[in-house]
């Protein structure tokens, strides 16, 4: 199945990934950001990408990949992921109707495009699956072979709610899409399997500072 639509949901990087206690902590949700838009533009199977986000800082960076940009409230309350991930199906649903769609959360600073296709031929088996995060608790991508198929509840514990709601658990996907990070241990692991160019250059950056301190 080709043509996959690539709705990725991100919160204003200032806000973003409150629980990973690092310094650098809103270049790291940028550098993550920036490795999944630039993965999922290297697929061979996404056709097209709209992001959510009321993340200034993406109008460039979308603008210079040719992304759609759908412009967000910032996600603070407790369903703001769903909300924004409602906002990309209701663009997908208007765009490519037809169309598988997978949600690419974006903090998958793992993610290559290999990685991201093999998951998606994995998806396309199902018309509602999702792949579990690395604890095997939460969920990374989410997808629908038409838009009208997809179904959203993520959250803690998002894997059990999704298979409640009849969505299809695909095993098999590699570390590289599973290992989200919200913590320094996720991150450490993230690292430990390899991270994309620009999560990579930021974590220089800042062993060079600590080290030159």
């Amino acid at each position: 199945m080709t043509g996959w639509t690539a709705i990725v949901p991100v919160k204003p990087w200032h806000l973003a990934k409150s629980r990973l206690q690092a310094p650098h902590r809103a270049s790291l949700a940028r550098a993550f950001t920036l490795d999944v838009l630039d993965a999922a533009m290297a697929s061979d199977l996404v056709e097209r990408i709209v992001v959510v986000s009321a993340e200034r800082g993406l109008v460039d960076e979308t603008r210079r990949r040719g992304i759609a940009l759908v412009v967000d409230r910032p996600a603070v309350a407790t369903g703001g992921l769903n909300t924004a991930v409602n906002h990309g199906w209701q663009w997908a649903r208007r765009t490519a109707p037809r169309d598988p769609l997978v949600v690419l959360p974006a903090d998958l600073p793992c993610l290559d495009a290999q990685a991201l296709d093999d998951a998606l031929a994995r998806l396309a088996e199902h018309d509602l699956a999702f792949v579990p995060d690395a604890d095997d608790i939460g969920t990374t991508l989410l997808s629908g072979s038409t838009p009208d198929h997809l179904r959203s509840a993520y959250g803690p514990g998002s894997a059990a709610r999704h298979e409640r709601l009849g969505l299809a658990r695909v095993p098999g996907a590699g570390l590289a899409v599973r290992r989200d990070v919200d913590t320094l241990d996720d991150l450490t692991a993230a690292v430990e399997i390899g991270v994309g160019p620009h999560t990579a250059a930021v974590l220089q950056d800042h062993d060079t500072q600590a080290r030159t301190a």
